[in-house]
């Protein structure tokens, strides 16, 4: 059998493969061509500042009156959001500082009343709201005073604010008005928190003055002295930045080696560990995320992806790096496309899930829609996928101005880069969306622990299912796995466990030196747990997860994840969860149903168009067709018989992050909690499965 190497020899390489690298039980080692010889990336500007306080000052001073941070403003009248008002750059590092200074006075007055303001610096800062414009302030003002964030999920359950604060020390914690409740119901549980800084302004709150006393108390006071009765100091944002005015504390500029912000990764199989995320990594996102990001003019971007994830965080330090715009966006999932069209952003950073949300609307429109609009768009679409997969391109003189066009105006109109990560997405979104949008559309690999970077497509790509090539001075490889009989000397294609090293992996896990020694191996090496694959052309694919298989009775392992992502491609369904264990021979499911697309299937199904969604997914009859569908789904990709799914729970209750707990913050599954939560139904869907046979 002929080597991989000789077997690629003739296709030309994307990825540089470093010379005798291989090891045993290892392939070659892969780097970016730009950065092959030394593994440095290059300045762009004379003056690079290497900490995050140093970014926001040099952009300052670059750009003293351009717009920074946006928010929409919402009319009450209306019942709607109007455009977006901005604050410039000058405005946003004059803020911070004040804010800066009023926390380091709220720590040395209610915290730590002994210490010198000079030594309350390192300390860590609690955020805890949707993405919003205080959000940025405050965490600019930490970076200014080299506190680190620790930012909390909007979504967390009790649980998981309770460790998260505690393993984190949090003793100030800066939140929207509609978490204080929820903070001050947690106090016992929270010992060490001594201040709550809301960032809603307690000004005008509401009460009635021309009522008196205690007529007038308003939720404000009534907060207020929950939180005296608590021992927690309780002010809003404006107030510190007053106190910061008056008292100015001199900021103190990060090294490039102090943390940045914690960052808790989701947890799916325990408890959350926390990744340190130095200034070091931020001054290699400024450096390298231009040089994949092709833009015209300054990046203009929709904060909406939580940032206590490391995808928004690190996507925000280069917008501001760069002296771009960040619009927020106006708190509700649903209308993200809403504030797209508003902003009319250059970049749009974005995962699988809300791109398939805009896929399917784009779809029902064009290739579904009836008539002859159906008709007219199904040529130009096959025509345009046709001209990508052979390299001419996403772009077509003729159905772009007819149709395309438009469709490019449902995100705004000015998109010249779309970036998909966190998860896999399906190969023919990536390919419709690519040429809708008519701009570069990419898929890229990342993790918190590598500061959410390290690999990306190039920019000629017109392939599907492709993460890309090592980003520039990263380097990587991957390691036999054979369990899961993955190795690096398979042929035409390397396959094993990815690893991956360079100045973005991140400075260990807060507090637990075990785990930090597990995930990082000699070397300096970044062991990710995805599995990958090295293709004939020197691209890396992501084809599967270490940690998420099990065996079934009759020795074969199972990737659950691959195949959620198979069934999930049906229109009908929302989300998925794939079980099987070690006694079994066949794998089961739940399947919770999009109400949209899903009732009006049932309903035909079951011949009742008065059935309610629960009554739907209670029906035997509709279960089984969903079923016999899902079956016939896989088997068209070409699914392993072991592979097909053997009996269904159809799901009313959508899979959460607070009700049931089955989500992590991230929207990743919890497979433990969920197998126990559904393990009668678990046992159920096998009993009848023996009983049949």
């Amino acid at each position: 059998m002929a080597s991989s190497a000789t077997a690629t020899a003739s296709i030309p390489q994307k990825s540089y493969r470093v010379p005798n690298s291989a090891v045993p039980g290892s392939t070659c080692i892969l780097r970016h061509p730009d950065t092959k010889d030394k593994q440095v990336v290059p300045a762009m500007r004379d003056y690079y500042p290497d900490n995050v306080l140093g970014m926001l000052q040099e952009s300052a001073k670059r750009f003293p009156s351009r717009d920074f941070l946006g928010r929409r403003v919402y009319n009450k009248d209306t019942k709607a959001f109007g455009d977006y008002q901005w604050i410039t750059y000058s405005e946003v590092l004059e803020r911070s500082l004040k804010i800066g200074s009023g926390l380091v006075h709220l720590m040395q007055k209610h915290v730590r009343p002994e210490a010198d303001i000079s030594s309350l610096t390192r300390l860590p800062l609690g955020l805890y709201s949707i993405n919003r414009v205080e959000w940025a302030l405050a965490d600019y003002a930490g970076v200014s005073q080299n506190w680190y964030s620790v930012a909390l999920y909007d979504t967390l359950g009790a649980d998981s604010i309770e460790y998260i604060m505690n393993h984190a020390e949090i003793e100030i914690l800066v939140c929207s008005l509609d978490k204080v409740p929820k903070i001050l119901g947690l106090r016992k549980q929270l010992p060490r928190l001594k201040v709550i800084v809301s960032m809603d302004s307690f000004a005008g709150d509401g009460a009635d003055s021309a009522l008196p006393s205690p007529f007038n108390t308003s939720s404000v006071t009534v907060l207020r002295q929950w939180a005296a009765a608590a021992d927690i100091a309780l002010y809003d944002l404006a107030s510190v930045e007053a106190l910061g005015s008056e008292s100015p504390v001199h900021p103190r500029v990060p090294k490039t080696s102090d943390i940045f912000c914690l960052c808790y990764t989701s947890g799916t199989t325990g408890t959350p560990k926390a990744a340190m995320i130095m200034h070091s990594q931020m001054d290699y996102v400024q450096r390298v995320v231009p040089l994949s990001m092709p833009l015209t003019g300054p990046p203009v971007a929709l904060s909406y992806l939580p940032l206590a994830h490391i995808y928004e965080r690190f996507a925000e330090v280069y917008v501001m790096s760069a002296g771009g715009r960040i619009g927020m966006y106006s708190g509700n999932m649903l209308t993200v496309v809403d504030d797209l069209q508003t902003l009319r952003p250059n970049m749009f950073n974005s995962v699988p899930r809300m791109l398939n949300r805009i896929y399917d609307r784009l779809v029902a429109g064009t290739i579904h829609a009836p008539g002859l609009t159906g008709v007219i768009a199904r040529r130009a679409v096959a025509d345009k996928l046709a001209n990508l997969e052979a390299g001419r391109g996403n772009t077509h003189v003729f159905w772009d101005r007819v149709i395309f066009r438009k469709i490019r105006a449902l995100l705004g109109g000015n998109l010249e880069f779309v970036l998909t990560g966190s998860a896999p997405i399906d190969k023919k979104v990536l390919q419709f969306l690519r040429i809708c949008f008519c701009c570069l559309v990419t898929e890229g690999w990342g993790a918190t622990e590598s500061c959410g970077l390290g690999i990306v497509n190039v920019k000629e790509e017109n392939q599907a299912g492709r993460v890309g090539v090592p980003q520039q001075a990263v380097e990587v490889k991957l390691n036999d796995i054979p369990d899961m009989n993955y190795f690096a000397t398979d042929s035409p294609c390397p396959r094993g466990e990815l690893m991956i090293r360079g100045q973005h992996i991140f400075g260990g896990y807060y507090k637990d030196e075990e785990k930090t020694r597990e995930t990082i191996l000699e070397g300096g090496w970044l062991a990710t747990g995805d599995v990958g694959r090295i293709n004939p052309d020197g691209t890396i694919s992501i084809i599967d997860r270490k940690k998420n298989i099990f065996k079934l009775s009759q020795g074969e392992y199972v990737a659950p994840e691959a195949l959620e992502n198979v069934y999930g491609n049906d229109s009908l369904v929302l989300q998925m969860f794939v079980h099987g264990d070690s006694l079994q021979s066949c794998l089961v499911g739940v399947v919770v149903p999009d109400p949209e697309t899903f009732v009006p299937w049932a309903q035909k199904v079951a011949g009742s168009s008065s059935s309610s969604f629960e009554q739907l997914c209670a029906s035997q009859v509709v279960v089984d067709a969903l079923r016999e569908r899902l079956a016939a789904l896989g088997r068209k990709a070409k699914l392993q018989g072991y592979e097909i799914l053997k009996a269904i729970k159809v799901e009313h209750r959508p899979f959460d992050v607070e009700e049931n707990c089955l989500l992590t913050p991230t929207m990743k599954l919890r497979r433990n909690i969920a197998a126990e939560y559904y393990r009668p139904d678990i046992d159920a869907m096998y009993a009848s499965i023996t009983g049949s046979t």
